[in-house]
């Protein structure tokens, strides 16, 4: 069994800590178009949902 532990991540000067934790200014993407389309929920998709949720339970009980 091993007594050492070799470290995977190598230490840290101050300069690298600094870098890291800096705080970076970001900006809001503009002239973006999204698209706000709700999916249509057709009776396939209901009949879909039913006939999963019947495989389901007919598994169970076997």
């Amino acid at each position: 069994m091993r007594t050492q532990l070799t470290s995977l991540f190598t230490t840290l000067n101050t300069t690298e800590l600094e870098n890291l934790t800096r705080e970076i200014k970001e900006t809001v993407a503009t002239g973006i178009q999204v698209k706000n389309v709700k999916p249509v929920f057709t009776a396939a998709n209901l009949w879909n949902i039913h006939n999963m949720r019947r495989e389901r339970t007919s598994r169970r009980y076997m």
